[in-house]
């Protein structure tokens, strides 16, 4: 399913925003509808965002992006915009993503994943923003419901309706143990994609679907993420780096940890398999092994037993 980008509509917009003589060039697409291009003009660069306005909405990355830009964390700050047309004109990060930087050079991970967990709790610290949808149950469970309806096709299983009924209870159990105290700003795609090596700090990216929710869920994004594989050591000296600095309960923090990664790799399993299967992004499917591998490794703990025996493929 692709949407097409009217470069003429594109130019007026610019246009109406002092910028006529350019040369725009794409530099990403991602698991969304949004594509992002590089504008040149003179000496200058600026990114352009195109959210499909059928099927996206910029409003909430704005408001996030406004809010993180007003509490001195590096989003890119917003040019221009123009909210009907789906467009948004960005400053320039350049394209340092973790990702790209450690693929060069993999000994400045640690560095910089401490760098990440840093910006982690400071927000941590902060009052969430207002009118801001919570990460509750429904949402919870709507997104582990993508693993049922499209990764289990995926894989020529399916459930019957009873074992879909433990499947709901058996996770709705799951997140009742999930701590209420101390919600946090939860940006929910914090990894090494979407986080820039920049001079000023860390680059930040893809926030808006951010939601009020457990301070634990931004570190398993960064820790254990689809895209990249992050040294073990570098998990565990993260995850005790956090600890330490937050001095948060350690065993409510680990527990909330244990349960958000189960959540999170399951649903991240049904999205990829709804990327291939509904929107031909076959490369996804590459990425499946390594957070199955995430699944598998979760489902050892004794706390998941209930479900593993619904999902597992023994």
């Amino acid at each position: 399913m692709t949407f097409s980008f009217n470069e003429q509509k594109a130019r007026d917009f610019l246009a109406a925003n002092k910028i006529s003589q350019c040369s725009i060039k794409k530099v990403a697409g991602d698991a969304s509808f949004r594509s992002y291009y590089r504008i040149f003009y003179g000496e200058k660069t600026q990114i352009l965002m195109f959210a499909p306005p059928t099927h996206e909405d910029v409003k909430p990355f704005m408001k996030i992006d406004e809010f993180l830009v007003a509490h001195n964390f590096f989003a890119p700050k917003i040019i221009a915009a123009d909210v009907n047309a789906g467009f948004l004109l960005l400053e320039d990060f350049g394209d340092n993503t973790y990702g790209r930087v450690l693929a060069k050079d993999v000994t400045k991970e640690l560095n910089l994943y401490e760098k990440a967990c840093d910006v982690l709790l400071n927000l941590h610290k902060l009052p969430t923003p207002v009118d801001l949808s919570e990460y509750n149950h429904a949402l919870l469970f709507r997104e582990v419901w993508l693993f049922v309806d499209w990764y289990l096709p995926l894989q020529k299983r399916f459930l019957t309706l009873a074992q879909k009924a433990e499947f709901k209870l058996h996770w709705f159990k799951l997140f009742d143990l999930v701590s209420k105290e101390n919600q946090v700003l939860v940006l929910r795609d914090f990894h090494a994609e979407n986080l820039m090596e920049i001079n000023r700090g860390v680059g930040l990216l893809d926030f808006q679907d951010a939601v009020i929710g457990s301070a634990a869920y931004d570190l398993v994004s960064l820790l254990e993420d689809a895209r990249r594989d992050v040294d073990e050591k570098t998990q565990q000296k993260i995850l005790e780096y956090y600890l330490e600095k937050s001095g948060c309960d350690a065993k409510v923090f680990l527990c909330d940890y244990s349960i958000l990664s189960l959540q999170r790799n399951v649903k991240i399993l049904g999205i990829f398999s709804r990327l291939s299967k509904r929107d031909n992004k076959h490369h996804y499917l590459s990425l499946i092994p390594r957070v199955l591998h995430f699944v598998e490794a979760r489902l050892e703990d004794e706390i998941f037993s209930e479900i593993k025996k619904l999902i597992s493929h023994e």
